[in-house]
């Protein structure tokens, strides 16, 4: 699939998803660094003040925030997840950890924290194709073995 096509599947399949009372990014950034609950509380008002919906969400953002989606929920996850694969279908020849955070984080099933599965079969299809997109491109930039068994193990039927 064309970079293009993938990144206008992937804006379809979740259009319109929005945090709602998930972990955000910045709360998220503060339950790792292991901040007082007021901090946390603070991290969990600027996800709804900065970012309406994931589309706002800039890529200098995703860049810093690499290890954030070990730290939340499904719902933040949902939420979350399209950024960070369109910035991947970006960036991949940059080598940056987000990137191979959000192939870890497919890896591992893309739960978050409460193991829900809130995902749509277009947001699972998406997936599925993203992952075999990197494979296809990302060789000698990303961790593709990493994507392989992400795909094989848990989207390849997606496809």
């Amino acid at each position: 699939m064309h970079e293009i096509a993938l990144i206008e599947e992937i804006e379809e399949a979740f259009k319109g998803v929005i945090l709602k009372e998930g972990i955000g990014i910045n709360e998220a950034d503060r339950i790792e660094t292991q901040e007082r609950d007021v901090l946390i509380n603070k991290g969990r008002n600027l996800d709804r003040l900065w970012w309406k919906d994931w589309t706002d969400i800039e890529d200098k953002y995703i860049a810093s925030y690499a290890s954030v989606m070990d730290f939340m929920d499904s719902q933040g996850l949902k939420w979350v997840l399209p950024a960070y694969m369109i910035y991947s279908i970006k960036h991949y020849k940059a080598g940056s950890f987000s990137i191979d955070s959000t192939l870890y984080t497919l890896e591992a099933g893309a739960l978050g924290s409460d193991k829900v599965d809130l995902y749509s079969l277009a947001q699972k299809q998406s997936i599925a194709h993203f992952l075999e997109y990197i494979i296809t491109v990302g060789e000698s930039y990303v961790d593709v073995a990493s994507a392989k068994i992400a795909l094989d193990k848990i989207w390849k039927i997606y496809l």
